[in-house]
């Protein structure tokens, strides 16, 4: 028996360790797209790369539950980086914690990360663990121009670790 769209019932769902790649992540993201109630996914460590990071970035424009979403040690690199940020730029009002630690974002794309925060009025974002991405003192100084600019503009805290 597959999996269905309408087996998605859990709010809270722990995959992290598990190899499950691109393929892995596109198939899980095909279905919490539109489906489930999911407000948290821990897919530490699952090697999904920057090619699952489309998958998740697409998601991520049409998802309205999932709140945490934890991608740490995934490989995402800049590319995968530029994909969230891109989505997070659009639309999303559901997400408030994305853990991207770990996963050499390097400051391409803290200044895409960042870029999103700025421009996106209804972004929900309230915590970024960015820490160990190797990050200069640039892509740090535009992820606390950002955070600060959220704050002046929306008077809404975001808390980044770096």
């Amino acid at each position: 028996m597959g999996w269905t769209s309408d087996m998605i019932f859990v709010d809270w769902l722990e995959l992290g360790y598990n190899p499950i790649g691109p393929d892995g992540a596109k198939f899980l993201f095909e279905i919490i797209k539109f489906h489930g109630k999911l407000e948290t996914l821990k897919l530490a460590w699952c090697q999904i790369g920057a090619k699952g990071a489309e998958y998740v970035a697409d998601a991520l424009k049409y998802n309205t539950t999932l709140s945490t979403l934890d991608l740490r040690g995934n490989g995402l690199g800049m590319m995968g980086a530029v994909c969230l940020a891109r989505s997070l730029k659009i639309v999303n009002e559901a997400l408030t914690s994305l853990d991207l630690c770990f996963n050499e974002i390097r400051d391409t794309g803290a200044f895409a990360l960042a870029q999103a925060l700025k421009s996106n009025e209804d972004i929900a974002v309230t915590l970024l663990n960015l820490a160990s991405n190797f990050l200069t003192k640039y892509g740090r100084v535009a992820l606390t121009e950002a955070r600060d600019h959220v704050y002046e503009m929306r008077e809404r805290d975001i808390s980044i670790y770096f």
